[in-house]
């Protein structure tokens, strides 16, 4: 979150599971629901279907207008969400913003799931 001032919460995620390894908290706290986050972790088994159903997080139904390999991003007005998949994580930033801070979200989300990839995760 520090690498971004848009991203206003954020989680990581066990894949396949969806179990929660980290998330934000005090007044940034990350509130996707379990089954928020099972149905997450389920849309990376079909993403291709994900831009024709969207996302919920945080009680929000996301638009999904682009998705790539082990990427999914949600919008609903000046708010938005990226989530990139590694192979036993899911990192979620929901960002607030314009476009600037929905590119730094994303740059922040992909780097540190290259990080993660690169270590073994």
């Amino acid at each position: 979150m520090d690498s971004s001032d848009g991203i206003k919460r954020a989680a990581i995620v066990g894949f396949p599971d969806g179990s929660v390894w980290a998330r934000s908290e005090g007044a940034s706290e990350f509130r996707a629901t379990n089954e928020e986050l099972r149905n997450l972790v389920e849309s990376f088994k079909d993403i291709n279907s994900v831009p024709s159903t969207g996302c919920d997080l945080e009680g929000i139904h996301y638009i999904v207008p682009r998705i790539e390999d082990n990427l999914i991003f949600g919008k609903k007005d000046k708010t938005g969400f990226f989530a990139a998949k590694t192979k036993s994580a899911i990192l979620i930033a929901l960002f607030e913003g314009e476009n600037a801070a929905g590119s730094e979200a994303r740059t922040a989300v992909e780097k540190l799931a290259q990080y993660l990839s690169d270590i073994g995760y």
